[in-house]
């Protein structure tokens, strides 16, 4: 066991390290692995974006804001223009909760929603390089990652909107030439701390927790230009102790690979819904089709981490995107995957009561380098079944360059094909003002 001290120590070693990453020339590889989380994180972004929640949002928030400056960060929506560093952060974190296809690492967390709107917002004000953005997303990245792999949060704590924040203040401190640890420290003394059961509700205002949190981190570098202290104790006082426990203290202290660094140990998604549903759903999905009203059972079996999704939802679009029997039930019903297809649906949610969700003992081993997931559908003539040892976008089992633009383009509409151009070219970009350009002049959906 570790004390406090030296949990605190190994969270500052883990920020020195991750600098290394910004410090160094990056490969060709690492640049366009990290481009692609840009790329995929502001596509996922503009499409959680055109919500109703999000357009109302945007509409209240100028009736209180002062008038954004031009020149200021992009707010991720087709004609949207400019907000403050902060306001900017914390729209867009939000924008892209909304639909469940934001990327991430396991175990287990969502690093760059919070670390790419932040390091977007701040590098257009700044006006800084494409690839000075690129350096610090993949630094704050690894912080992020490394943080989440050291502490394993107890339920009913959910992993948005504090470690990857952490990663996101070092991010904008990187960016604005601040000290990443005294960044980093003050946003580990201002956490965000939700919990899972505002998922399984549908309470929507969980989604801006990763925008609370990347509001935070942009605010870290002012409130530390002021005189503010944070401190790192705080990580452990509250992952360690509070909210979960120190389990791989390794992770903060191993020399980062700078050939292949956190950030290209991720997994991007291609369900509109959590990623623990992912491996059932491609299971499902690789079945041949079966009348819905032939099934007389459906059986799960799975890593233990999932079962904090096995739950018949409630009433709401949000709930079901956090029921592992409803994605089930909505990948045989619908035999695609699109954002509707995980939307609530009373038929839907009849059929999931058929689900039945277990461990599976054998699998269990593999967690967390793998997760796998068997399915099995029965009616009355048969039994099918499909397994998966990863979900497809794992980086075990990762998605073409061609997949991602093309989930990309999707989600992103008419200026899509344009901005992923301009996004895998970001590296070579002097100044990141440019680069959204075109999604501010087109026309609102």
């Amino acid at each position: 066991m570790s004390s406090p001290q030296e949990l605190a120590s190994g969270v500052c070693e883990a920020v020195r390290r991750s600098c290394t990453l910004a410090a160094e020339p990056l490969t060709d590889a690492v640049r366009r692995h990290a481009a692609h989380v840009i790329a995929d994180t502001i596509g996922v972004g503009i499409a959680g974006g055109r919500t109703a929640e999000m357009v109302r949002l945007r509409d209240v928030g100028r009736e209180f804001a002062a008038p954004a400056p031009t020149g200021g960060a992009t707010v991720l929506a087709a004609g949207a223009g400019y907000a403050p560093a902060e306001q900017a952060a914390f729209l867009n974190a939000t924008a892209g909760s909304f639909l469940e296809l934001d990327e991430g690492t396991r175990p287990t967390g969502h690093p760059g929603m919070h670390i790419v709107p932040v390091a977007l917002a701040v590098a257009e004000t700044a006006h800084r390089s494409g690839a000075e953005l690129v350096a610090a997303v993949v630094a704050g990245y690894e912080v992020g990652a490394r943080l989440l792999t050291a502490f394993r949060l107890r339920p009913p704590t959910h992993p948005h909107g504090h470690l990857a924040g952490v990663g996101a203040a070092v991010s904008a401190a990187l960016l604005l030439d601040e000290d990443p640890m005294g960044a980093a420290a003050i946003a580990a003394a201002t956490p965000v701390v939700p919990v899972w059961n505002a998922c399984y509700v549908g309470a929507t205002a969980r989604n801006t927790a990763m925008g609370a949190a990347a509001q935070a981190a942009v605010r870290s570098v002012s409130l530390l230009r002021a005189g503010f202290r944070g401190t790192a104790e705080s990580v452990p006082a509250l992952f360690g102790e509070l909210t979960g426990e120190a389990v791989d203290v390794d992770a903060l202290t191993a020399p980062p690979d700078h050939a292949r660094p956190r950030i290209m140990r991720n997994y991007f998604k291609r369900h509109s819904a959590c990623a623990l549903t992912h491996g059932a759903v491609d299971a499902v999905l690789s079945l041949p089709s079966v009348r819905t009203d032939d099934i007389t059972a459906i059986e799960v079996r799975t890593v233990a981490n999932n079962l904090k999704l096995d739950r018949l939802p409630l009433a709401n679009d949000l709930s079901a995107r956090f029921s592992l029997p409803y994605a089930v039930a909505a990948a045989l019903t619908h035999r695609v995957s699109t954002v509707e297809t995980f939307d609530y649906d009373p038929e839907v949610a009849r059929l999931a009561e058929k689900v039945d969700v277990g461990i599976g003992p054998e699998f269990e081993r593999s967690w967390p380098d793998h997760a796998p997931t068997e399915v099995v559908v029965r009616t009355r003539d048969m039994a099918l079944s499909a397994t998966v040892d990863d979900p497809r976008g794992h980086h075990h089992d990762p998605l073409s360059g061609d997949e991602l633009r093309q989930k990309f383009e999707g989600l992103v509409g008419p200026s899509g094909e344009v901005l992923w151009q301009r996004l895998m070219a970001v590296s070579e970009v002097t100044d990141c003002a440019d680069v959204l350009g075109p999604l501010r002049t087109e026309s609102p959906a």
